[in-house]
C-alpha cells in the first residue's frame, strides 16, 4: 500500500459513494449529502470563515480514509473549546485562532471521526492522516489543529493524546433508551413531584387537541423543509436578534429536501389540521439527533412536548437507543437527559504560543474540565 493524501477544497470532488462507504457506522452529519449541503449552498465557505480542506488518502484509485476539516481564520462557534482559542487570540493577540479545524460547521453532534475502510486499520489511517496534518499546519504557517466533539467510542481519543494534542472536555446533555417498554417506564424514573410535573405538562397539549407525529423525511412534502427554515430562522431571531446572520440559508434546507431525506425527519404538532410546531431530526442507526425547531404560534409547553416527550414516546416505540436533543439548554437536565462526557483536542504549533496555552490552560482548568 502507498497511501496519497489529497487536499479537497470541496466535498463534491469526492465521489458520494465512496465517501458514504467509509461513513456507515458513523454519525449522519459526517454523511457525503449533509457536508454538500453545507458547502453548496454557501453556508459553509471561506467568507463564512470555513474553508473546507478535506483530507483524503488514495490506495491508486480507491479512497481509503478521510476526514472532514476546515482551514479557520477566526474561532466563534467552534462551541468545543469553550471559548479557549478566542480568549487566547484576544489576550495575547497572537494568531491562535489560524488553523486547521476537525468538526462539522454549526452542528456539534459528539460524533466527529476520521473515516476508514477496512483495507487500512484505526491506527494506521489515523496516523497517516494526523502527520499529514501537522505537515499542513507548518506548510501554511498555522498556529492550531483542532478537533471536536469526537465520538466517544472511537480510537482517536488515545492517538491524539500521543500525538501532543491538549484534551478538554466538556459535558453534553443526551438522552438515552434504558431499556424502557412503554413512556411510563421512562416518567417512573423521576422523583414522583417532577413525575408530576413531567405528566402535566405532556397532558396539556393532548387536553388542547394538539396531534403530534413524526414524519419520515422521505414522506414529507417540500413544504416540510420550506417551513422549517422559516421556523428556524424565527427561533434564530428570537434568541439570537437581528444582528446577527443566521448559520444556515434557504438553500440548504432545500438541498436537504433534494438529497437528505433518508436522513430526516419531523416531528410536526398540530391543531385542527393546521401545524402549530414542526423540529427537525436527523436519524441513523437507531439514534435520533434534534436540530431545529419552531412553532407558528405560543402555546406553554409546547417546546417540550415537539422536541423532548413525543420523540422519547416514539423513540421507545420504534427502537431508538440514543436521542441527542441539541447543544446547551439546562431544562433538558429535568426532562431526563444526562450529563454525556465529550472530548476535544488541540494541538499547537508554536512554542512560544504553546508556553501560553498551557498556562492559561492550567489556570482554568477546573472550568474547562480539562482531564
Amino acid at each position: 500500500m502507498n497511501p496519497i493524501l489529497k487536499i479537497l477544497t470541496r466535498i463534491e470532488d469526492i465521489p458520494r459513494d465512496d465517501w458514504n462507504g467509509l461513513a456507515d457506522s458513523v454519525s449522519p452529519i459526517l454523511d457525503w449529502e449533509y457536508l454538500y449541503a453545507l458547502e453548496k449552498s454557501g453556508s459553509v465557505s471561506a467568507a463564512r470563515g470555513y474553508k473546507p480542506s478535506h483530507l483524503a488518502v488514495y490506495d491508486g484509485p480507491r479512497l481509503i480514509a478521510a476526514a472532514p476539516f476546515y482551514e479557520r481564520d477566526r474561532a466563534w462557534v467552534e462551541f468545543g473549546d469553550g471559548g479557549l482559542i478566542e480568549f487566547l487570540t484576544e489576550l495575547t493577540g497572537l494568531p491562535f485562532h489560524s488553523g486547521l479545524v476537525g468538526n462539522i460547521p454549526f452542528t456539534p453532534i459528539p460524533g466527529y471521526d476520521f473515516l476508514h475502510s477496512a483495507d487500512i486499520t484505526s491506527s494506521e489511517a489515523y496516523g497517516f492522516l494526523l502527520g499529514r496534518i501537522d505537515d499542513l499546519c507548518r506548510e501554511r504557517g498555522l498556529s492550531t489543529s483542532r478537533i471536536y466533539f469526537v465520538a466517544p467510542d472511537s480510537e482517536l481519543h488515545s492517538i491524539l493524546e500521543q500525538n501532543g494534542y491538549v484534551s478538554l472536555t466538556t459535558s453534553y446533555l443526551m438522552w438515552f433508551n434504558r431499556n424502557y417498554r412503554t413512556f411510563n417506564d421512562y416518567l417512573m424514573t423521576f422523583k414522583s413531584s417532577r413525575r408530576t410535573k413531567i405528566k402535566r405538562e405532556w397532558r396539556s397539549i393532548h387536553d388542547l387537541g394538539i396531534d403530534m407525529k413524526m414524519a419520515p423525511g422521505t414522506d414529507a412534502p417540500d413544504s416540510f423543509y420550506e417551513d422549517i427554515h422559516l421556523l428556524y430562522r424565527r427561533t434564530w431571531a428570537k434568541h439570537m436578534g437581528p444582528g446577527i446572520r443566521p448559520f444556515l440559508n434557504e438553500s440548504f434546507f432545500r438541498l436537504l429536501a433534494e438529497n437528505f431525506r433518508h436522513r430526516s425527519s419531523f416531528v410536526v404538532s398540530s391543531l385542527n389540521g393546521k401545524r402549530v410546531a414542526m423540529a427537525l431530526f436527523y436519524n441513523k442507526s437507531n439514534k435520533l439527533y434534534g436540530r431545529y425547531w419552531g412553532c407558528f404560534r405560543e402555546i406553554p409547553f409546547l417546546h417540550f412536548a415537539t422536541c423532548y416527550y413525543f420523540p422519547i414516546f416514539h423513540g421507545i416505540a420504534s427502537g431508538v437507543r440514543l436521542i441527542d436533543p441539541g447543544f446547551g439548554g439546562d431544562h433538558k437536565y429535568i426532562r431526563g437527559f444526562e450529563d454525556s462526557p465529550v472530548s476535544h483536542y488541540i494541538k499547537f504549533y508554536d512554542d512560544n504560543q504553546r508556553r501560553i496555552a498551557y498556562a492559561v490552560i492550567d489556570q482554568m482548568r477546573e472550568q474547562l474540565m480539562l482531564k
